[in-house]
């Protein structure tokens, strides 16, 4: 091959690739709109001191902002609510979780006994050999 097919080559590969480039461009994605406000500078600043003021705005490299936690609660109704809730038995140290609660029969033996007996005289009682 001489220099002029080499330089012809090299030549209409460049045209040929930019020629794809183009024809492959996209357009914007969403199409560009312009933006009417229906504010003024004004209005915009005082709004923005506003947020400020009402601490809705913080300078912060994270996103979303975290908002700094306000207690509505003191110190000595966080340690009631916590005595009440480990007395309730709401609260156990386990290493399981979830935590299963202690199971709190709401019936008497006598009530269980009753209830099994009828059970047995109306045929729907299973006991563990009758199983499946």
């Amino acid at each position: 091959m001489n220099t002029k097919n080499i330089a012809r080559n090299i030549i209409a590969g460049l045209l040929l690739s930019s020629a794809v480039g183009a024809a492959m461009a996209e357009a914007p994605y969403p199409p560009e709109t312009t933006i009417v406000s229906t504010k003024s500078r004004a209005q915009v600043l005082a709004e923005l001191q506003q947020a400020r003021a009402n601490g809705e705005v913080l300078v912060t490299d994270r996103y979303p902002a975290d908002k700094p936690f306000v207690s509505t609660k003191t110190r000595a109704d966080v340690i009631a609510e916590l005595k009440q809730a480990r007395a309730n038995g709401e609260l156990m140290a386990t290493d399981q979780y979830p935590v299963d609660k202690p199971f709190v029969s709401t019936k008497t033996r006598a009530d269980v006994n009753a209830e099994l007996q009828q059970a047995r005289t109306q045929g729907n009682a299973i006991s563990n050999s009758n199983a499946l």
